[in-house]
């Protein structure tokens, strides 16, 4: 199935793509963020309704997020033993070991959060019923108008489960100034879904971890900055200010 099958495809489905940035309007308080939400169910519900729907050009992302999750905290974890053998180490090395504790302990909370034996039964679930997620949630690329689902780009549609399309949402609200916790998201898609604890369970776990700052920590690990130590630390602190704005500690996360 090339591109232009697949978006006749997807036509036949209710859903135009447009391809190109949608401005219809803004998510800006907690009734946009919900009715966004449902956007996503729409467009989840119409375009996987049968299990034939099988699209051989989208590629399959089950579980890498997770993954990648995983594999930055062994390279922070590694990165920060052998600080105590490094000679002159800068302010970004002096922060991160200041941080060790708290970032290293949100982060391994977080993935503990996501029972093994649960997340082998999403995967399962995911896999049996081709669930396809669009990847790019936000306003910008996916709107409802006249019963019809309007989408920017495919460029990012994957099979994978369900619910990272609404955990690809927290994170764009994270980015946002509105007075919603993660907790008040993942709670009214779960009812709309009608799905397990199991479902809730992950989005808890992937939503409390501290991504903005590992992303980070690990681009500078690897060192794919081209910067002055005082603008990474800047992007150190942004991170930072992102993901405690959803945590445990500050009350809007989940409770343990």
């Amino acid at each position: 199935m090339n591109v232009f099958e697949l978006k006749e495809y997807l036509e036949r489905k209710n859903i135009i793509v447009k391809e190109c940035k949608l401005t219809s309007y803004k998510i800006e308080n907690k009734e946009d963020v919900f009715r966004q939400i449902d956007n996503i169910i729409y467009f989840q519900r119409s375009v996987g309704a049968y299990k034939e729907n099988l699209l051989p050009r989208i590629r399959a992302s089950i579980g890498k997020e997770l993954e990648e999750y995983k594999s930055q905290v062994i390279l922070v974890e590694r990165y920060i033993k052998n600080l105590q053998n490094k000679k002159n180490s800068n302010k970004i090395d002096d922060y991160i070991k200041s941080k060790e504790k708290e970032i290293l302990y949100k982060a391994q909370i977080s993935l503990k959060h996501i029972a093994l034996k649960d997340y082998r039964e999403i995967i399962e679930r995911s896999m049996s019923n081709y669930e396809i997620c669009l990847g790019r949630v936000d306003e910008s690329n996916l709107v409802l108008e006249d019963n019809k689902i309007i989408v920017g780009t495919i460029k990012y549609m994957t099979y994978n489960i369900k619910e990272h399309d609404i955990y690809s949402l927290i994170k764009r609200i994270k980015r946002k100034d509105i007075d919603i916790s993660f907790q008040e998201i993942i709670d009214y898609y779960i009812v709309k879904e009608g799905l397990k604890e199991t479902s809730r369970k992950y989005l808890e776990g992937l939503s409390n971890y501290p991504n903005e700052q590992l992303k980070v920590f690990k681009r500078y690990i690897e060192g794919k900055y081209d910067l002055r130590e005082e603008d990474i630390l800047e992007l150190i602190y942004k991170a930072e200010i992102l993901d405690n704005k959803y945590s445990i500690t500050n009350g809007r996360g989940y409770n343990e």
